[in-house]
């Protein structure tokens, strides 16, 4: 989804406005997104009180935040953020395939390894 560049902040480099873009897919749309958003590195830290529900059906924000990440290959990691507090961390990544931290499978191949192992 094409997004206007006027929620694009300052700081924000192309890979973390397409972090950020993926947020309000997530959150449907800028508005709801609440929380102090920040530059983490390379890429953004959402800390928040109002993830909403982030449950693999019926209110799907995990299970579509997980094919949305393996899609457009953001990497995006649940992390503790302060009392009552959820950090969202979001990094591009550019590969498939490579190290590690360089790279981002498929939902496929995700799949396949959480199968396998």
């Amino acid at each position: 989804m094409g997004y206007n560049a006027r929620h694009k902040k300052d700081w924000m480099s192309d890979d973390q406005w397409e972090c950020y873009q993926m947020l309000a897919d997530i959150y449907f749309g800028f508005h709801h997104i609440h929380g102090k958003l920040h530059p983490w590195g390379s890429g953004i830290k959402l800390n928040t009180y109002q993830v909403g529900s982030f449950a693999t059906f019926d209110f799907d924000g995990l299970t579509r935040a997980v094919v949305m990440s393996h899609d457009r290959m953001i990497r995006l990691e649940i992390v503790p953020s302060g009392p009552g507090m959820l950090g969202l961390v979001l990094f591009k990544r550019h590969k498939r395939d490579g190290s590690m931290y360089e790279r981002h499978p498929t939902i496929e191949q995700a799949i396949e390894r959480c199968r396998n192992d």
